[in-house]
């Protein structure tokens, strides 16, 4: 361990890649138990997604519309994706729902781009205001990111392929804190916690069902339920998993329960192998976490917590 004034940074095991930015803190503390480079601006690719799923979610709540509109795949979308997994045209109709799947779920570039374009359209709109409604639902995705405190964060299109100008960055700890957010929005975890999904898409061909095959490989190990892997050249492998333990009860002095939920979240950001460095890293987190709590749950420095690192 490193000691970083009065915090105590727990890093990788050797096997974890010496390249890689990692970080993990529990969702209801916020406490950092693993940090290395978590700081570092880096490409974080489809990562991206999480923003893109969560912008879309919110609008859905907050515009009342929910999921189940048809959103239609835009003409331009082919020419800014970077993978179309799926073998989604121009013209094809799916739910919001079922983008958010593919969004989420997959690599899928045209997806997020169709959810991006549907959301930025209408919210342009709703403002009586001209523009790109790429550009504006980008502009919401780093209004969420700062936000939530992602000060390190600048994203330059819904998918997180870096094929723009001006290229897109992320850290560790903002992906963590992106990652705590969409966690703490129960419908999130039910789009990230399947492994396969099938998805209605509306061509004027007629109508097809895709399936869909989760590419978190880490889903269901160790009581992992999401939430995004990812994978681009510039980025190389990123993972950001969660997972949660049976919540303890305490017994009050005056009868009632005290219940203590348990949650990790992990990122790990340009990993030769992030799957197997996430899973070693949340094996690690949660004996840090053990012997925290066994201590009584200390803060002594404010850096320790995330929203303060």
């Amino acid at each position: 361990m490193l000691s970083l004034g009065s915090i105590w940074l727990v890093f990788a095991p050797a096997t974890a890649s010496a390249q890689s930015a990692v970080l993990a803190a529990d969702s209801f503390n916020r406490k950092i138990h693993v940090a290395n480079q978590a700081n570092e601006k880096r490409p974080v690719g489809g990562l991206a997604k999480i923003a893109t799923a969560m912008v879309t979610l919110d609008w859905a709540e907050a515009s009342k519309a929910g999921v189940n509109i048809l959103a239609t795949v835009p003409a331009y979308a082919p020419q800014v994706a970077g993978s179309n997994t799926l073998g989604l045209q121009p013209g094809d109709r799916l739910t919001l729902r079922d983008l958010i799947y593919a969004t989420l779920m997959t690599a899928d570039d045209i997806a997020a781009i169709t959810l991006g374009d549907f959301v930025g359209r209408d919210h342009l709109q709703r403002l009586q205001r001209g523009g790109d409604p790429l550009n504006e639902f980008v502009r919401q995705m780093n209004q969420l990111a700062a936000r939530e405190g992602a000060s390190n964060t600048r994203f330059t299109n819904p998918h997180g392929f870096e094929n723009t100008r001006t290229m897109p960055y992320s850290t560790a700890a903002d992906m963590t804190r992106l990652g705590l957010y969409a966690i703490s929005r129960p419908a999130l975890r039910f789009y990230t916690n399947q492994r396969s999904r099938e998805v209605t898409v509306y061509r004027a061909t007629g109508q097809l069902s895709l399936p869909l095959n989760n590419t978190n490989e880490l889903l269901g190990v160790s009581s992992i339920d999401g939430i995004k892997y990812t994978s681009t050249p510039r980025s190389g492998g990123c993972i950001v998993v969660t997972a949660e333990r049976p919540a303890s009860v305490t017994k009050q002095p005056d009868g009632s329960s005290l219940i203590y939920r348990h949650r990790m979240v992990v990122t790990v950001i340009g990993s030769s192998n992030p799957a197997a460095e996430a899973h070693a890293l949340l094996q690690q987190s949660w004996a840090a976490y053990d012997r925290w709590l066994a201590a009584g749950r200390p803060i002594t420095d404010k850096r320790q917590l995330l929203n303060n690192y």
